[in-house]
Parts: structure tokens; sequence; C-alpha cells
């Protein structure tokens, strides 16, 4: 059964995020936060010297990393189905993925218009300001809790459509470990500050926006090509429709020559250049 439905889909156009439950459980969910504790350090390990990206005590890191499982969950297939019903399009790129942790001591922090930090991610992830009518014009992202957040965890707070910009109306994001938020880069949210004094609040996502709208994205990832082994082998891993996803030209491409091939098997192990014959 799918968990990801076009009620879902109803629902993110009405409410301008949707929260999922449980999306990632059992045998899943434990080599996923094996793989995020290898990225993002605990609190343990860091409140002595705590990073100081976005407003303090918190950490950002998006690729390159040395996970496998982060890349390969970025794949999840009913994401991609659901991101091309949203976008209007079968043709999508993958954006960039993020991790994210915040810490004891951490304030908030984001580019907000007020002082609850309300804002949308449009300003740094498109050259174009919103469109209020086609929602396709914008990017759909995929955040994923694998460990449990709780009140004075710094949740992030959203607000339905319906409410505007009233942030007594919020929703904050309190989970379970395994939720999912889709959310968009027009969706009015706020981040919160960290006032338990242990512990760290994770999350990890993934998002994708429309393969024609260049003028789109927050970071990109053509900087990869080499000197990133894990990436290098993860795109050696995917077929060749899969790796469109990743800004990789369709197989037919004249790009695709005897001599190329040769390349592309050498950078990305793994690479299957009779797709492209």
């Amino acid at each position: 059964m799918s968990r990801l439905t076009d009620d879902h889909l109803e629902e993110l156009d009405r409410e301008g995020f949707i929260i999922v439950p449980n999306f990632i459980s059992g045998d899943q969910l434990t080599p996923l936060q094996a793989a995020q504790r290898r990225v993002l350090p605990t609190w343990d390990q860091i409140q002595q010297d705590p990073p100081q990206d976005q407003s303090g005590s918190s950490m950002l890191q998006c690729f390159p990393h040395e996970e496998m499982d982060l890349y390969q969950a970025a794949m999840d297939e009913e994401s991609i189905a659901f991101a091309r019903k949203w976008l209007k399009t079968d043709e999508i790129h993958t954006r960039v993925g993020c991790l994210i942790a915040r810490y004891p001591g951490h304030k908030a922090g984001g580019t907000g218009h007020d002082n609850s930090n309300l804002h949308i991610d449009n300003g740094n992830n498109s050259l174009l300001p919103m469109s209020h009518e086609l929602r396709e014009f914008g990017q759909i992202g995929f955040w994923i809790h694998l460990e449990d957040v709780d009140e004075d965890q710094a949740p992030l707070r959203l607000i339905p459509k319906r409410y505007g910009k009233d942030m007594t109306k919020c929703v904050p994001l309190v989970c379970r470990a395994g939720t999912l938020c889709i959310f968009t880069n027009f969706t009015w949210h706020s981040a919160t500050a960290y006032t338990r004094e242990e512990g760290q609040r994770f999350t990890f996502g993934y998002s994708f926006g429309r393969a024609d709208h260049y003028w789109e994205g927050f970071k990109h990832y053509t900087h990869l090509g080499k000197g990133a082994a894990v990436f290098q082998e993860f795109i050696g891993g995917l077929t060749a429709k899969q790796r469109e996803l990743w800004r990789f030209p369709a197989a037919g491409h004249p790009y695709y020559t005897e001599q190329t091939l040769a390349l592309l098997e050498e950078q990305y192990p793994g690479w299957n250049s009779d797709e492209y014959r």
C-alpha cells in the first residue's frame, strides 16, 4: 500500500505541508539513524565546542558525505513519484540533500521578516519570486526526522495556508522517529529554540524540482564528479534512467560515445555503458 496518495497531494495543495508518521520504520530506520549519526555529531561529542551555524549550536551538512544509505534513501520511489505529480512533469531533478542538527543553546535563527523568524525558502532557492497560481514554479522538499522530536527540541513550526502568516496558528512538528514532512519553498515556517539541556534534533532531507527550471536550486552537486568516492559509487550503481534525476544526460544523448563512455566507467564504479549504446 502506498504511503503517499492523491489525498496527500490534495492536502499539500490545501495546507501547504503534510506530515506523514511512520514513513520510515522498523528495519529501515535503524541503519539510517546510524548513518545520520556518523555524519552529524551528537551533543555529547561536541558540547565543549558547539558549532555556530544558523544562529549558533546548529549544523547544516549538505552533499557530499560518506554514507551510501542516505544517498539511496533520497531515491525513494514513492517520493519521486509524488514529486513528479506535484511538479506536473516526469522530467525532474534531485536538488541538494541536507542534514541538519540543532543542539542546546540554539536560538531559532532563520531569515524571517519578524521576531518569530517566519519565512519561506524561495528567496534562497530561486531567482524568481513566488507564484501564487502555479505551484510547479517551486521545489518540493521531503524532510524526515529519523529520531523523536519533542517540544523542547527546536521543532519546526509550519502555518497552514488558510492562516496566512498568523504564527498563533502554527503547527509544531513534534513527532516520533520516522516521520516525514513534505513542504515547498512557498510554505511559511519558522525555526524554534532548543531549550532542553541535552540531546539534539536531527533532520534528513532531500528535494526535487523541474528539470527545465534552471533558475532554481539551493545548492548543487555538480562539483562532486570527482573527489567524492561514495557519491561516485552511488551514481555508478544507478540505472541510466535514474541518473537523469541527478542531471546526467539521457541515454541517446550525443555526448555518449565510446570515448566518453570509457571515461564514465572509470569515473563512476559500476557504470553500465550498455544502457547508453
